[in-house]
Parts: structure tokens; sequence; C-alpha cells
């Protein structure tokens, strides 16, 4: 068994398939039966920005923007209602800590095997969400949903909100 949990069902119910390199590493789900990883070219030293959005109609939208620079990321967060309160706010990272954040976009949530649209129409209003990935050597990926979120979305809202929450402070 891994420590992975399964992108599709959320399971960790999971086990290494093959592969060496950490960028190699298949798994498959033990309950769903679905297999996933194995993302080859190592999509971590090519992701140069991120770009990743949640909000609904009366809690706002906010917004985290990364972008790679020489030397460093910067970070932009957008407040849920950041036209009437000042904008964005702006700061910049060490590139070990954003190669943490792609680390584990890549191989803990595994993003690349997210797909391209969630939604659930029975729902009115609620909550809409977009995670963009691009790359200097490939396509952009993106992944959106509406009230309606792959498995592991709980933890990428996780690994952001530790910015979301300094965004907000900063702008006190």
């Amino acid at each position: 068994m891994s420590d992975k949990h399964c992108p599709y069902c959320g399971q960790e119910e999971t086990e290494e398939n093959c592969g060496e390199a950490q960028a190699a590493r298949k798994y498959i789900c033990q309950v769903c039966d679905q297999s996933f990883g194995g993302t080859k070219d190592s999509p971590e030293l090519h992701c140069d920005e991120v770009y990743f959005s949640h909000g609904g109609f009366f809690s706002g939208n906010q917004s985290l923007r990364i972008e790679e620079r020489d030397g460093y990321a910067d970070l932009t967060v957008s407040s849920p209602f950041s036209e009437t309160e000042g904008g964005d706010v702006r700061f910049r990272i060490m590139l070990c800590e954003w190669m943490v954040i792609k680390t584990t976009l890549f191989y803990d949530l595994f993003v690349m095997d997210w797909q391209e649209a969630y939604n659930d129409p029975t729902i009115l209003d609620g909550t809409q969400w977009e995670l963009k990935l691009t790359f200097d050597d490939r396509e952009s990926v993106k992944s959106v949903g509406s009230n309606a979120f792959p498995a592991l979305y709980d933890d990428l809202l996780e690994l952001f909100t530790p910015y979301f929450d300094q965004g907000a402070f900063e702008r006190d």
C-alpha cells in the first residue's frame, strides 16, 4: 500500500504500480480501480505559472496566481471583494517554496489526472472554481467546476489557504 490518495475517489487504498523516479510512479486505486500518476517529463520543472480561484455569488471570488521569475516567484492574492477593498496583494516566495507547491500539486494531488470540468447542475448558487497550470513546454492544463469537485479539492484548498490568509493579513 502507498500513502497516496486517489484523485478520483479520494481513498488511500492505493498501490504503487511501477516506476522508480517520482515522475514515473504510477498508482492504482484498490477501491475504484483507476490508475493515476506516471506523469512524464517532470511537469514541476516546466510549470511556470499556477492560477487558482474559487468562490460564489454571496461569498465573493478570491484568486491566487504564482508566476515563476529568475530566482523567485511572484504571488498575487485577490480578496473575495477586491474591487471594494483596494485590490490585490503581491509578495514574493523563494523558489524552494514554489517547488514544494508544484511537487504537491503534481505528486500528491495528481492535478494532471483531474477532469477538465466538474459540474453539478442541480445547484443554482454555490461555489465555482478554476485551476490553470501554464507550462513552458506544452499547452496549459485547466480544470474548472461549479458546485462539484475532484476528490482531492479540499487538499488543494488546504495548500493555498495560508497564502489567502496572508493576503488578507497584508490588507489589514
